[in-house]
């Protein structure tokens, strides 16, 4: 499989070559890892190999290729989710565009090629009924099809789902290669080294942290974070402003990798970037318990949690959380 372009994800690429090459590659796929790291890149490169002809491919000239690149290539299906954050199950009689029941009376007809390859992007955005629905097909696809399911949460897809999908799980990227991609693209952004370390690993994240808007809002809340666990300042923690411009799986992820920044260089003896040191934690206790609850509360988004309370209510008590555990976390009211 032609993986130019593609940085990253040496191992999971060559298992998808060796299926692809021995004729094995399973009917249905699961990729999971954190948003914009690539797999969405991986699974269309993957996609396209089995409809274009050359040689190595996708070979990313050819007709085919270029009507894959442009969403026209007829047996080619992606489904994600809509303005409202949603797969739908869709309508009775399956006409709605989008919805995993159009998907499935596509999969029912004859394809044009001779077989079908489906990207389902965003799959924990579809609902128990819309899984379940989806069951069948995934049972027992049409003969040649191939459905790569992509998820960044993998707790929020059925058992049943995942137990008839090969599982391939990707790592985030390091930040010298999140830098290397945005070099690739053109990108020069200002502090682009900082930039990359907060990304987690991940290029869609460099991406809105370049917005000076965005970090500016993170920033202010990391120094009332550390305000309050240096001097005991209080503690408002108003995430108004920041909920408009970022998710708060996006904010979680990027205050960790914040954190964690700062205490490898706590630990190395490292300089710290300014804007880490601006909202520097001066405990290393109190960092590595931060770090633990702010992993806590990411891990509590799959269950609805109110981030502001459980955050405030974890802090509070910061100085009884000890090295095994942390405090339990209860769902939002």
């Amino acid at each position: 499989m032609n993986t130019a372009g593609i940085i990253g994800h040496t191992r999971q690429l060559k298992i998808l070559e060796l299926l692809r090459s021995g004729g094995s590659l399973p009917g249905t796929m699961l990729f999971s890892g954190r948003p914009g790291i690539g797999k969405k890149l991986i699974a269309r490169r993957l996609l396209a190999s089995l409809f274009c002809g050359a040689g190595d491919p996708p070979c990313l000239t050819c007709p085919v290729c270029q009507q894959i690149a442009g969403g026209t290539f007829p047996d080619l299906i992606e489904l994600r989710p809509d303005e409202k954050g949603t797969i739908p199950i869709g309508s009775a009689d399956r006409s709605e565009a989008g919805s995993v029941r159009w998907l499935i009376d596509r999969l029912s007809k004859k394809s044009v090629s001779g077989s079908y390859g489906v990207l389902i992007d965003g799959a924990e955005c579809i609902s128990t009924g819309g899984q379940n629905a989806l069951l069948k097909t995934i049972e027992e696809p049409q003969e040649g099809a191939h459905i790569i399911i992509i998820t960044a949460n993998k707790s929020l897809i059925l058992p049943t789902i995942l137990s008839r999908c090969m599982d391939l799980s990707f790592n985030p990227l390091s930040s010298a290669e999140v830098l290397r991609v945005l070099e690739a693209e053109g990108s020069t952004l200002p502090g682009s080294g900082l930039i990359a370390d907060l990304s987690g690993g991940s290029v869609e994240a460099a991406l809105f942290l370049a917005d000076e808007a965005i970090l500016s809002v993170i920033g202010t809340l990391c120094r009332e974070l550390s305000a309050y666990l240096n001097k005991g300042e209080s503690l408002i923690l108003d995430m108004t402003a920041i909920q408009k411009k970022i998710t708060m799986d996006q904010l979680l992820t990027v205050m960790l990798n914040a954190y964690r920044t700062m205490l490898v260089a706590a630990i190395g003896g490292a300089p710290l970037d300014p804007f880490l040191d601006d909202i520097r934690v001066d405990d290393r206790e109190k960092l590595a318990k931060l770090i633990k609850i702010l992993l806590a509360l990411r891990k509590g988004l799959a269950n609805n949690l109110n981030i502001r309370s459980a955050l405030k209510g974890m802090l509070y008590s910061i100085e009884s959380i000890d090295e095994l555990g942390l405090p339990r976390l209860d769902r939002a009211e």
